[in-house]
């Protein structure tokens, strides 16, 4: 009887201690309201003291009871507590970051036979540089190789990325040095697809660059913000520098509970905020920093943006392994051919794995309206995701997916803001999540980053001026309904058709004289 009643008392102490854990970790969270922690404190503190209240009865079956039911309490704060750890240091991974990484590269080509900078620098290469890269990281990179090994390098330096790149096939310059981001520009234009697999990298420097914290102006509150969210598409770190395939602006009034996404296309062609108003496409932004692009897109719409979040869509699919796969509404059935295979999809609902949700994120030839089609796949994407991490099948694999979190998202935001986000969605769950997509017409233009003419989408200005009115309405509490955006783009559509029907006659019947 008296070791039933020590080890009850023992019991009852880890009961204790694990219990104290779960309330520090679950508040360190920030997404439970303290209401609600000092509740769950209560209940943990009551189911203690019962415990020990039972193993002090002289019944010995009773005492049985207790340490049983105290072992098994042990046992669900014991897993509580690894799941809020897990959550913990995921969200610090993933919150509050204000920098991002600018990854300057030393090309040569693939055939080539030296394999380092010493090597190129012995035999007396040249390099070329990029002048629509970042000049200071250019330059901070060429003086790292000449401070380090003791020489002088042969730079020849051009005015953009085509024009470097044809350089070194004419063979003035025998190794590249510019960012990443510029060699996924070369990748995605049709003068030189897929280059990057005619070169390889000698010499690799990452340069840390701050963000500024847009949410520092006096202009922002709580309640009423823009933020920016910017999807990438690339393997590797998604601190990196990189173009943006989605561009939304995240309108939040926490005042009515509604959240306006307003979508960009990837391909619209705007003057970059990079204090020359160069033209250029809006996913070329992103190559000069996640600030660019969020003041190229707030300069658009006429707005400040308070902070960023970005998600890197080739990290996203692991997340979406883990999760055993999503359920995704597809409103046309359509294949996608990728250089990793060709993957088919039906109308209707199909479950998806990561490879396969990336190519259907990623597709956009398969439909008419081409790129716009594609924002509106991430956006399911998104949102089957999102549905899928609140399902129970989160739970076989939370640790694998919280794992894989910090590679594919960051925010400047910081914890408590999000928590403060969160605790009130718990209090009032009642949001409305309400999207529009802006649009315009298919051109061919000049590209600053690219130094030659390619494909835009130059912006419909009633799209735009319509996108505004929504924005002052959200963040002036007047309460928007997504009918009225759907009245807006139906009457849209239908003068688009009537547009394109009578351009279709004009050019049957001949131009008039």
């Amino acid at each position: 009887m008296k070791k039933l009643r020590i080890t009850g008392h023992i019991l009852a102490v880890i009961q204790l201690v694990f219990s104290i854990l779960v309330v520090i970790l679950a508040l360190a969270t920030r997404f439970v309201p303290v209401g609600f922690g000092a509740l769950g404190a209560l209940i943990l503190i009551m189911l203690d003291a019962f415990v020990v209240f039972m193993s002090l009865k002289r019944k010995k079956s009773i005492r049985i009871v207790a340490i049983c039911l105290s072992s098994l309490l042990i046992i669900l704060l014991a897993i509580t507590s690894y799941y809020l750890y897990v959550t913990n240091k995921a969200i610090d991974d993933v919150t509050g970051v204000k920098t991002e990484v600018d990854e300057i590269n030393v090309y040569v080509a693939k055939d080539d036979a030296v394999n380092s900078i010493n090597d190129a620098v012995n035999q007396s290469y040249v390099f070329g540089l990029n002048n629509t890269d970042d000049q200071a990281h250019i330059m901070e990179t060429v003086n790292s190789i000449q401070k380090d090994l003791g020489v002088t390098l042969a730079i020849k330096s051009y005015d953009t990325i085509f024009e470097l790149t044809k350089a070194f096939q004419a063979g003035e310059v025998n190794a590249l040095i510019t960012n990443t981001g510029s060699i996924a520009l070369l990748d995605s234009s049709e003068d030189f697809h897929d280059y990057s697999q005619s070169l390889k990298i000698i010499m690799e420097k990452k340069i840390e660059e701050e963000i500024e914290d847009k949410g520092k102006s006096g202009k922002i509150d709580d309640d009423h913000f823009c933020m920016y969210f910017s999807g990438i598409d690339t393997y590797g770190a998604v601190t990196i520098r990189s173009r943006s395939d989605v561009n939304i602006i995240g309108v939040v009034n926490n005042k009515t509970k509604q959240l306006l996404l307003i979508s960009t296309p990837r391909d619209y062609y705007v003057p970059l905020a990079d204090g020359k108003g160069h033209m250029d496409k809006l996913t070329h932004a992103g190559v000069y920093g996640i600030e660019c692009s969020m003041d190229t897109l707030g300069d658009l719409y006429g707005v400040e943006m308070s902070n960023y979040l970005r998600l890197n869509f080739s990290g996203f699919k692991d997340i979406i392994d883990n999760l055993g796969g999503i359920d995704v509404e597809s409103e046309y059935g359509f294949t996608a051919d990728m250089l990793e295979g060709k993957y088919t999809f039906s109308q209707g609902t199909n479950h998806l794995n990561g490879d396969q949700a990336l190519a259907f994120a990623r597709e956009r030839y398969a439909f008419r309206d081409g790129d716009r089609q594609r924002g509106r796949n991430q956006m399911r994407i998104i949102k089957a995701t999102v549905e899928k991490l609140q399902s129970s099948d989160m739970l076989k694999n939370y640790s694998g997916v919280m794992e894989e979190m910090k590679g594919s998202f960051q925010t400047d935001m910081e914890k408590s803001d999000v928590g403060y986000l969160v605790q009130s969605t718990i209090e009032d769950s009642s949001w409305e999540v309400l999207t529009y997509s802006v649009g315009g017409n298919d051109s061919t233009k000049s590209c600053y980053s690219l130094g030659s003419e390619a494909y835009v989408m130059v912006p419909n200005e009633d799209d735009i001026d319509y996108a505004k009115t929504l924005i002052n309405k959200i963040m002036s509490d007047e309460v928007v309904t997504q009918e009225e955006i759907n009245v807006y783009l139906d009457n849209k559509d239908a003068e688009d058709l009537i547009d394109q029907s009578s351009q279709e006659q004009d050019m049957e019947a001949g131009e008039p004289e």
